[in-house]
C-alpha cells in the first residue's frame, strides 16, 4: 500500500501544479521558469543584435560592397582592355596603311627621279651629239675652203708651170694629172 500512497500523492501533487500553473504544467513547462528564460533570450537576443549581428551585418555589406567594386573595376579594365587592343589594332592597320602610301611614294618618285635622269641623259646625248655635229660641220667648211684654196694654189702653180713651158697636149696632160695626184693625196 504504501506505493500506492505515494502514486497518489504525487498524483495529487502533480494535479496542484497543474492547477496553479494551468495547461502548461501539463507540458511539462514551469511558468516562471518560462518567462525567466524567455526573457534572458530577449536579453541575449538584444546584446547580439547590438554587438554582434549589427557589425557581422555590416562586415558582409562592407564586403560585398567591396566585391561589387572589384567586379566593376575588373568589368571596367576588361572594357578598356578591350578598347586599347581595339585601338592597337586600328592604330597597326593606319600605320600599315601609312608605310604602304610612303612606300608607293617612295617607288613613284624613284620613278619620276628615273624618267628624268633619263630624259636628262638623253638630252646631254642629243646635245652632245647636236654639237658633234655642228663641230663636224664646222671642220667640214673649213676642210672645204682649206681644200679650195689649196686646189686654187695648185692649179695656180700648175697654171704658171704651164704657161713657162710650152703648151702641148702631152705637158698638159701631165700637170693636169699631178694636181688630181697631189689632190688626192691631200
Amino acid at each position: 500500500m504504501s506505493e500506492t500512497n505515494l502514486t497518489t500523492e504525487l498524483a495529487n501533487g502533480t494535479i496542484k501544479t497543474v492547477e496553479a500553473t494551468g495547461g502548461i504544467g501539463m507540458l511539462g513547462i514551469n511558468l516562471k521558469i518560462f518567462i525567466a528564460q524567455l526573457i534572458n533570450f530577449v536579453v541575449v537576443l538584444l546584446v547580439l543584435w547590438k554587438w554582434v549581428y549589427k557589425p557581422f551585418v555590416k562586415l558582409l555589406d562592407d564586403r560585398s560592397s567591396r566585391i561589387e567594386k572589384s567586379v566593376k573595376q575588373t568589368q571596367e579594365i576588361e572594357e578598356r582592355l578591350a578598347k586599347s587592343e581595339k585601338e592597337q589594332k586600328q592604330i597597326l592597320v593606319q600605320a600599315r596603311a601609312e608605310a604602304a602610301s610612303v612606300l608607293e611614294q617612295a617607288r613613284t618618285d624613284a620613278e619620276n627621279r628615273k624618267k628624268e635622269l633619263i630624259d636628262s641623259a638623253k638630252q646631254e646625248v642629243q646635245r652632245v651629239v647636236a654639237q658633234g655635229k655642228e663641230q663636224l660641220k664646222v671642220e667640214k667648211v673649213t676642210m672645204i675652203k682649206e681644200a679650195k684654196s689649196e686646189i686654187v694654189e695648185i692649179a695656180i702653180t700648175a697654171a704658171e708651170k704651164i704657161l713657162k713651158e710650152s703648151v702641148d697636149q702631152k705637158s698638159s696632160q701631165k700637170f693636169a694629172q699631178e694636181v688630181v695626184d697631189k689632190i688626192d693625196k691631200v
